[in-house]
């Protein structure tokens, strides 16, 4: 994460989430030293530095969001389009009729997904206590109820766009 500093231009809003996020972003890297320490110490229990690996995978992908946002916030406040990491909305009615399809194709494919998942763990309900394999299936529904919110997002953006 970039070192929190001064964006010539920014309106103080800008700048105060500029340094929010760059300060989150500083937090996060701390517990990702904790979770790698976790997942590589052959003393703890396979299953916690399973978990943690998994934990550990997550917490990089949000250090990786974190600093994308703080740069796109830094570019954005500073008027530089040019290779943001965080794209704008623009765009996205202009494609909309195209959208429309994919989305509701990956929609239906995402809720049968989530109807799987939970059938599976009906099935798992005898070794909820013994093993971690209804935990991971969990996750795996919370994963697919962040997809069908993103799809969603991206159907309706498309759709209600201005641009």
């Amino acid at each position: 994460m970039a070192q929190t500093s001064y964006i010539v231009g920014a309106s103080v809003w800008e700048q105060e989430l500029y340094d929010y996020v760059c300060s989150h972003g500083a937090r996060e890297g701390a517990m990702l030293a904790e979770y790698q320490q976790i997942a590589e110490d052959e003393t703890t229990s396979p299953a916690f530095r399973y978990l943690a690996q998994m934990i550990l995978a997550d917490e990089r992908r949000h250090h990786a969001l974190f600093d994308d946002l703080a740069t796109t916030i830094r570019q954005t406040a500073e008027f530089r389009d040019e290779g943001m990491p965080i794209p704008s909305l623009a765009g996205l009615r202009r494609d909309r009729d195209r959208i429309a399809d994919i989305t509701e194709r990956l929609l239906k494919s995402e809720r049968d997904d989530s109807r799987t998942l939970d059938d599976l763990r009906k099935k798992l309900k005898d070794v909820r206590d013994t093993t971690l394999w209804d935990l991971l299936v969990e996750i795996m529904q919370h994963d697919t109820d962040k997809h069908i919110k993103i799809l969603r997002f991206v159907r309706d953006h498309a759709k209600d766009a201005a641009f």
